[in-house]
């Protein structure tokens, strides 16, 4: 083991360097060296698949930016530690789920030490080479990729949506892409995007277009081409009624029988005052045919192929989702997040405080609080039910 940590940090090391080396002149000419820590306490209480316990999860994130000329280097490197104070505490899932890779393609993540208490992982979470020329921008490696129009439950967004339940947001997983963006106008894009990926359940390929326009006070979008091997479209729509945005997206894809099913989602947000302060809130659904109908499904659904390709964000088929931030004070804002399978009527509820402790530091406390039937005799009685409640405090700081 000890042997296996010590190559993997000379490969890293070594990878560092050649990087360092290449783009020093860029880096001369204004490249940008910048910085992420964060440090996650967490407490759980027993569920029926854990034992109550503590952990402490760590992240340090190096962000390098240079650019020669036309041409752009985008390198984000990350550490990632979890110390449990014993073997049998679980992580859940929402926490820090960001840094898992999302079907990398490119091998560039290491394991540093791994064992019953405590895990230590490095990894490129970017690497890429995006050059421009004229309103044409072409882009090579690992890169963040997002087609989404509605914003807690996404769909039709193929490439490794957030988890709604993850506090923490501030980088969306990187994904190993060849993309093309062309900027057709003011308010039109074409983007191409070539995603090899390997997963779970094998190598895929996605190779999909997208167009994304404005008119009058429609914004448009519409992509085809092929999902993980699978052919697939979805179109997405987004329009401002009375000082709200109502947004909606659909995806076409086939299941595993054969057939075509939709996934939609449809929602609403808006901006209120509260007190003399700003609510921010947003209201989605979702009817996803890959989710399971019953707590009877929830196995097979967890364990599916879209599942393991990171396609679904909730295992169930009809599911709701509620965000409500409001701006306490300038420096403190409280926030309450829930999921709700409107299946089996378990939900989540996230309530959470977050304080801008200086310009690049901030604090945030929240606790995961579930609701519904726990574990039944052959698997869970409902979505949410067995999910432990789990409590959390945390410092992020930027440099």
């Amino acid at each position: 083991m000890k042997s296996r940590a010590i190559a993997s940090t000379i490969r890293t090391t070594l990878g560092i360097g050649a990087l360092l080396f290449a783009g020093r002149a860029a880096l001369a000419q204004g490249g940008g060296l910048s910085g992420y820590y964060q440090n996650v306490a967490i407490g759980m209480a027993a569920g029926p698949g854990n034992n109550a316990g503590a952990l402490d999860a760590q992240r340090a994130r190096v962000m390098w930016t240079p650019a020669a000329g036309a041409c752009a280097l985008n390198v984000a490197y990350e550490h990632t530690f979890w110390w449990r104070d014993s073997p049998g505490t679980g992580a859940q899932a929402g926490l820090l789920s960001s840094t898992r890779a999302g079907g990398d393609w490119l091998h560039l993540g290491w394991t540093i030490h791994q064992g019953s208490r405590i895990s230590w992982q490095q990894r490129f979470d970017r690497l890429g080479v995006a050059c421009s020329r004229g309103a044409i921008t072409a882009t090579v490696g690992r890169q963040a990729v997002s087609w989404a129009t509605t914003l807690l439950l996404t769909p039709a967004d193929p490439f490794v949506p957030f988890d709604p339940s993850d506090p923490f947001r501030e980088y969306r997983t990187g994904v190993d892409a060849a993309r093309v963006q062309w900027f057709a106008g003011p308010f039109t894009t074409v983007d191409v995007v070539v995603r090899p990926a390997t997963t779970p359940v094998g190598r895929t390929i996605t190779a999909a277009a997208r167009v994304s326009t404005q008119v009058a006070r429609w914004e448009l979008s519409a992509w085809a081409g092929a999902i993980h091997n699978q052919p697939g479209g979805a179109v997405g729509v987004t329009r401002t009624v009375a000082g709200s945005a109502i947004r909606a997206e659909s995806e076409l894809r086939r299941d595993t029988s054969g057939g075509v099913v939709a996934r939609t989602a449809v929602g609403v947000d808006r901006r209120f005052t509260v007190v003399g302060r700003d609510l921010y809130a947003v209201l989605e659904y979702q009817h996803d045919p890959f989710g399971a109908a019953d707590a009877a499904g929830l196995i097979q659904a967890a364990t599916s192929a879209p599942a393991a390709r990171r396609e679904m964000q909730v295992f169930g088929r009809d599911e709701a989702a509620l965000d409500m931030t409001w701006q306490a004070h300038p420096l403190v804002s409280l926030e309450l997040m829930s999921l709700v399978n409107l299946r089996d009527g378990s939900a989540l509820f996230a309530p959470a405080a977050s304080i801008s402790a200086s310009n690049n530091a901030s604090l945030r406390a929240g606790v995961d609080v579930p609701l519904g039937r726990g574990k039944g005799i052959a698997g869970p009685a409902s979505e949410y039910g067995p999910v432990p409640v789990t409590g959390y405090a945390a410092i992020s700081i930027f440099f």
